[in-house]
């Protein structure tokens, strides 16, 4: 049993590697996550503020506006992703065919895109649903917090995932780390900021 568990892992390890030099999906994985679990933590940072702002004291309306806005940004995120891969690769397809004369249809490249075109869907959804979620844990434990509190480690796990986000940016373009993990709390303060000019509509 195990050994056929480990054949069934290297053939897929196997496969996987083959659709990845053919899509190059793991490069494209990297800028969806970036993006998109950037996009969800500045989402989240907006929804904390507007809470905050109104002075929203009981955690669970904090919880459910939350909530509200990550499903929106998981299913707004692999519908778009998957449908416009999908709609690219397919036409990528059609016009191999056409230069080859040969249908692809049933190959591996066209397992290969198909491949891509759903692992990038999920990277799409699953990347801001992540980044904004964490944000909000602290008010899962409201009843045993102050809503202060829950509001501060919030907008803290917020400014932490900002700054790894830098990082990781840092890393792939081999930059200073320090420097591009600070651009992203800026971006994150700089939210923030326009966020609190609210609190002086009449």
């Amino acid at each position: 049993m195990i050994n056929f568990f480990k054949k069934k892992t290297s053939e897929y390890i196997r496969k996987v590697k083959i659709y990845n030099k053919i899509t190059n999906i793991s490069k494209i994985t990297r800028r969806y996550f970036a993006v998109n679990g950037f996009d969800g933590v500045i989402t989240i940072i907006g929804v904390l503020v507007g809470n905050y702002i109104i002075g929203t004291i009981n955690y669970k309306n904090v919880v459910i506006s939350g909530f509200a806005v990550i499903i929106s940004l998981g299913i707004s995120g692999i519908w778009s992703a998957y449908n416009s891969e999908s709609a690219e690769r397919t036409k990528e397809i059609h016009d191999l065919e056409k230069s080859t004369l040969h249908n692809l249809n049933g190959t591996v490249i066209s397992r290969a895109q198909n491949y891509a075109s759903v692992i990038l869907a999920g990277v799409n959804g699953i990347s801001p649903v992540a980044t904004a979620f964490i944000p909000l844990i602290p008010f899962l434990f409201g009843k045993y917090l102050s809503v202060n509190i829950c509001y501060y480690a919030g907008f803290g796990l917020a400014f932490l995932i900002l700054f790894g986000i830098g990082l990781f940016l840092g890393r792939i373009s081999r930059r200073n780390l320090v420097v591009s993990g600070i651009k992203m709390l800026v971006a994150g303060a700089f939210c923030i900021a326009l966020s609190l000019l609210l609190n002086f509509i009449d």
